[in-house]
C-alpha cells in the first residue's frame, strides 16, 4: 500500500502508530524510517541490511541462513537492492517454507516511511520496484506499507506495470476533513501544557480561547505539521512563558532573538522541498503570482487571478507546459484542482515563510520587487496589443492585465 499526502499531512504519525499496533499484535517484521537530516537514514546504503537484521530477530530460524549468505558473498551489500533482497531475505524465507517451518505464520507487515527523503529519485524508484519484485513470489502473506509525499517520479514508479497490479493507495487529502482532528489535537495539547508546564500558574484563565484554536486550525490548512510545531514551540521550553510564545506564533509579539524561532521544523521542511526544484527563479516567479499578485487583485475585485498553469505560461510569455513542469517538483505543497487545473497552495503558512527573509533566506520573495516586475510585464502585454496582428493576445489578457497593473501600482504608491 502507498500512503501519500502533502508535506506535514501526518503520514509519519500514521506510520508510527500502525507500527505500534503491528508490534502489539505480532505482525511487524521490519520497518525503516527515512529522515533527510540523518546521515544513516537519508540513503539506501543500510536499507536491506536493516530489514534483514529485523527479519532475523522476528524469525530466529532465518539468522543462520542470512549469516551463511553473507559469508558466501561478503560483498553482497555492494550489489543491487534487488540482489540483496533476494539473497538475504527472499531465498532464506523460501528455504524455511520448503521444510514447513513457516506454514502457520501470521501475515507479516513491513513499514517504510519517508521514502521521498531518501537521497536520489532513481534510488527511491529502484526501492519500490525491487520490493514489489522481490516479495511477489513469497509463499505467504507479507504486506508492505510505504508512506511518502506524492512526488511525480514516485507516482510514475507506483504506476509502472510491475507495481500497479499489486498496489493499493490511500491519499491523505482534504476529503477526510482533518480540521476537527487538528482542533482536538491543539485543544488536548494546550490542556497538557496548562497542567504540566512549570510556569503554568502564570497562564491566563481559559487559555487559549476557542477563537485562537480555530485560528491555528485554519492556519494549519489541514496539515498537522503546523499544529505540531506550534505546540512544541509554545510548551517546549520550561523557562519561557507559554502564552508569550503563543503570541509570538500569532505575530502579536516579536521573537526574543534569532534562536527563538517558532517554526524551525516547518522552516526546515519548506527549505527541503524548495531546494529540490531545478529552476528556482521560475519557481519564485510562480509563487509570487500565487501568494502576492492573485490575493491583492482579488481583494480589490479587479480580476479573478492568474490561477492555472496555462494562464501563468501566457503571463510570463513561457512555452506551454513550463509552469506545470516547474510545479511538478512541488507536489507536496502545491496541487492542481480538476477544474481548469486551478493551482492551490496546500499550506497557508507558506506565504508567511516566503515573505520573511529571516526564515526563507535564498527563497525570500520581496513583495515590492515582485509587484514592480509584474507591473513592467503587464505593460509589455498592453504594448503588444498595439502591434498589428496581436489583437487576440490583448483580448486574452485584457481583463486581468489592467486589473493587475491597477493593483500593483496602487500598492507600490503607498
Amino acid at each position: 500500500m502507498w500512503l501519500y499526502g502533502a508535506a506535514g499531512a501526518g503520514k509519519s504519525a500514521i506510520a508510527h502508530t500502525l507500527a505500534e499496533i503491528c508490534v502489539n499484535n505480532g505482525w511487524l517484521v521490519a520497518s525503516f524510517f527515512f529522515w533527510k537530516t540523518s546521515g544513516d537514514r537519508n540513503n539506501a546504503k543500510r536499507f536491506v541490511a536493516t530489514i534483514a537484521y529485523q527479519f532475523a530477530l522476528a524469525i530466529p530460524q532465518l539468522r543462520e541462513l542470512i549469516e551463511a549468505a553473507i559469508d558466501y558473498n561478503p560483498f553482497i551489500f555492494q550489489q543491487s537492492v534487488h540482489v540483496q533482497l533476494s539473497k538475504l531475505i527472499i531465498e532464506p524465507l523460501q528455504q524455511l517454507c520448503s521444510v514447513g517451518i513457516l506454514s502457520n505464520i501470521s501475515p507479516l507487515v513491513i513499514i517504510i516511511d519517508g521514502l521521498d527523503e531518501c537521497q536520489g529519485a532513481g534510488i527511491q524508484s529502484t526501492l519500490i520496484k525491487s520490493l514489489a519484485a522481490a516479495f511477489h513470489d513469497v509463499p505467504f502473506r507479507i504486506r508492505i506499507l510505504i508512506a511518502s509525499r506524492p512526488e511525480v517520479y514516485l507516482r510514475a514508479s507506483f504506476n509502472s506495470s510491475s507495481v500497479q497490479s499489486r498496489l493499493a493507495r490511500l491519499a491523505l487529502s482534504g476529503e477526510y476533513s482533518p480540521d476537527e482532528d487538528i482542533y482536538q489535537f491543539l485543544k488536548d495539547s494546550f490542556n497538557k501544557i496548562r497542567c504540566e508546564h512549570p510556569l503554568a500558574s502564570y497562564l491566563p484563565c481559559l487559555w487559549p480561547p476557542a477563537h485562537v484554536l480555530r485560528e491555528l486550525t485554519r492556519k494549519s490548512s489541514g496539515q498537522f505539521i503546523f499544529a505540531s510545531t506550534t505546540v512544541k514551540y509554545v510548551g517546549g521550553d520550561p523557562h519561557q512563558l507559554p502564552h508569550r510564545r503563543l503570541d509570538v506564533v500569532r505575530r502579536l509579539q516579536p521573537p526574543k532573538g534569532e534562536k527563538d524561532m517558532p517554526h524551525a521544523e516547518l522552516n526546515s521542511l519548506y527549505h527541503h522541498v524548495l531546494t529540490n526544484v531545478d529552476n528556482t527563479k521560475a519557481m519564485k516567479q510562480i509563487l509570487g503570482v500565487l501568494i502576492i499578485l492573485n490575493p491583492l487583485a482579488m481583494f480589490k475585485n479587479h480580476w479573478d487571478g492568474v490561477d492555472s498553469p496555462r494562464r501563468i505560461d501566457n503571463f510570463f510569455f513561457w512555452q506551454p507546459g513550463e509552469t506545470e513542469a516547474c510545479l511538478s517538483q512541488l507536489a507536496s505543497i502545491v496541487e492542481f484542482g480538476t477544474h481548469r487545473k486551478k493551482i492551490s497552495i496546500l499550506h497557508a503558512s507558506l506565504s508567511e515563510f516566503l515573505l520573511d527573509p529571516s526564515r526563507s533566506r535564498q527563497f525570500y520573495i520581496s513583495r515590492e520587487s515582485i509587484l514592480g516586475d509584474y507591473a513592467a510585464l503587464g505593460l509589455c502585454h498592453l504594448n503588444l496589443q498595439a502591434v498589428p496582428g496581436n489583437g487576440a493576445s490583448f483580448t486574452l489578457f485584457q481583463k486581468f492585465i489592467v486589473g493587475m497593473l491597477t493593483s500593483s501600482t496602487s500598492y507600490l504608491s503607498f
